[in-house]
């Protein structure tokens, strides 16, 4: 056989095999990721449930983008879906939702922090959008989004 016929070969099983190894790593570092437990002391905000704090709720719900991932009712909404290797939704947070026990120390944990109450990472939640919010608009979105009735089977 070649000489170059060998090498060419030898490089391209070299390249694979790192594309293997590296893609393998790469999952498994992901999978750790998502499994991590982070503790979050956090100090909840007080539930309202006043006209003008619903309606407060509803304008930064729309404008906040917490409709783009979680539907306009709250339902939930998948943003993303190739049918291959990627599909990104929003959870439903209506009362029969992912919500449905959560207390205000875990709507503070989720929004403002990224972390479910279990202390698992929320994977797409752009806290960071979030952290800042004055607590009263942060309670007027809980409210809000507390008030939206359960998705209809």
């Amino acid at each position: 056989m070649q000489r170059w016929i060998k090498w060419t070969a030898g490089g391209l099983a070299t390249a694979v095999v790192l594309v293997a190894a590296t893609a393998m790593v790469g999952v498994q570092l992901g999978e750790r990721k998502k499994a991590r437990k982070i503790d979050v002391a956090v100090t909840p905000v007080a539930y309202v449930s006043d006209t003008q704090a619903l309606q407060r709720g509803k304008y930064l719900f729309d404008s906040r983008g917490c409709a783009e991932c979680h539907g306009a009712d709250g339902s939930g909404r998948e943003f993303a879906n190739n049918h291959a290797s990627v599909r990104l939704a929003g959870p439903d947070i209506t009362a029969a939702g992912a919500t449905a026990r959560y207390q205000p120390v875990d709507w503070v944990r989720t929004i403002r922090h990224g972390v479910k109450p279990d202390g698992t990472p929320v994977m797409v939640m752009p806290s960071e959008d979030f952290n800042r919010l004055t607590d009263p608009d942060f309670a007027a979105i809980v409210a809000y989004v507390r008030s939206l009735p359960p998705k209809k089977a």
